[in-house]
């Protein structure tokens, strides 16, 4: 199919709020225009009036604000959304850490038309991803940019000139949700199970990141996995067992071998980095 040269496009979002990474490439982005149409404005902020434009068109990627129905109704052929999950499941601003939180097989991509609703808009396509388990958010984030990236540029020019139409999403009574996520969150609650924490680990990558406190030094979390655990000592207590060289933190069920870890102010480290250098104040 012949691209469309030219045509004027509004785009809403910011990509490296996604992942917090001010290296991110902006793929999104750049695939509306490998599409073969033009940026006219890019909105990264909170708008209530957008002002003259010639777009008939918007797409809208990690955009993280609400889009008023004002500026909605602006574009005749709306406003097209790339969420990183399958819809219905995880409407919402933080689908990709939910679905690392809660271990699913799969994810994905939906690209959608956006509407009044949160995340309830038809849907143009959709592609899965598979999981392995062992995915932190920065490196799913990059595996759905992509995707979501060259199913735009394959199907952007179909829903401008009207031969792609959406349709509504399958089982909306199904939906399931994801929720804002806070500083707070990152803080590590060790009365949870080994296999929860080491999900947070990998899902809060970058922000809020998994903190805790080890010999009186304050550290974050950046790889993890678990371990059966020995013994009867209560949760939150801690232990170098000698065949593994390495901080073993008893959780509320099981335990959590922490392989690397970040001492505020310093940088970021192997567990047998960490133990030269603090190992005297674990005991």
């Amino acid at each position: 199919m012949k691209k469309l040269i030219d045509q004027p496009v509004v785009f809403f979002g910011n990509e490296k709020l996604a992942t917090g990474d001010l290296n991110v490439k902006p793929l999104i982005k750049k695939a509306v225009e490998k599409a073969g149409f033009k940026l006219e404005k890019i909105i990264t902020d909170p708008v209530a009036e957008l002002g003259s434009h010639k777009a008939q068109m918007a797409v809208l990627a990690a955009y993280g604000h609400i889009v008023p129905k004002s500026v909605l109704d602006q574009f005749p052929l709306g406003i097209i959304n790339i969420h990183p999950s399958l819809l219905p499941a995880y409407r919402g601003p933080t689908p990709i850490e939910q679905a690392i939180l809660d271990g699913v097989a799969k994810t994905g991509v939906s690209i959608m038309q956006l509407t009044a609703g949160m995340d309830e808009g038809p849907i143009y396509k959709q592609k899965l991803l598979h999981l392995n388990g062992t995915e932190t958010k920065p490196e799913l984030v990059e595996k759905l940019q992509k995707l979501g990236a060259d199913m735009l540029v394959e199907i952007l020019p179909s829903i401008f000139n009207g031969q792609l139409k959406p349709r509504q999403q399958p089982h909306p009574d199904r939906a399931t949700y994801s929720h804002k996520i806070s500083k707070a969150d990152g803080v590590i609650d060790w009365h949870k199970s080994a296999e929860q924490i080491e999900r947070e680990v990998r899902a809060f990558a970058g922000w809020p990141n998994s903190r805790t406190t080890l010999g009186g030094k304050e550290v974050i979390i950046t790889q993890a996995h678990t371990v059966p655990t020995s013994g009867d000592e209560p949760e939150g207590s801690l232990n170098v067992p000698t065949n593994i060289n390495a901080p073993v933190m008893k959780t509320g069920n099981g335990s959590l071998c922490i392989d690397r870890l970040k001492p505020v102010g310093k940088k970021e480290m192997s567990a047998a980095e960490f133990l030269r250098g603090y190992g005297q104040n674990l005991s």
